[in-house]
């Protein structure tokens, strides 16, 4: 008598096992999509950080010279800057804009504005 198990036969491999050849493409493309997308968006972050890091110290040199304007209440600023303020009504609200300018420009446009909350008597 023969051993089965030396002289059976082997079961079939079934269609359902594994994957084809093109799901295996089409899986590899969806993750290179997604991989490309993904690594634009961290590029685009650290531009983006980039940016605000450059907005902020801008930001944080006007605070400065804005709490030293209102220090010395309108005594002689940094040399070679002119700070002009004046109240605007806007809405319900008064706000004092402020221009700080310097003749070398040292801002890319040659000048700062912003908008501060009024505070005390209007300024002409």
């Amino acid at each position: 008598m023969a051993n089965p198990a030396v002289t059976g036969s082997l079961p079939q491999p079934l269609s359902e096992d594994g994957f084809s050849i093109l799901e295996m493409i089409v899986a590899m493309t969806i993750l290179a999509l997604v991989l490309g997308i993904a690594s634009q968006s961290i590029v685009l972050a650290s531009r983006s950080i980039a940016a605000a890091k450059r907005q902020v110290e801008a930001a944080r040199t006007v605070r400065m010279m804005l709490a030293d304007y209102q220090a010395r209440a309108q005594t002689a600023a940094q040399p070679g800057w002119t700070l002009k303020t004046r109240t605007i009504d806007v809405a319900k609200a008064k706000v004092t804009a402020v221009l700080i300018e310097k003749p070398g420009g040292a801002f890319p446009s040659g000048s700062f504005l912003t908008f501060v909350p009024a505070q005390g008597p209007a300024a002409p």
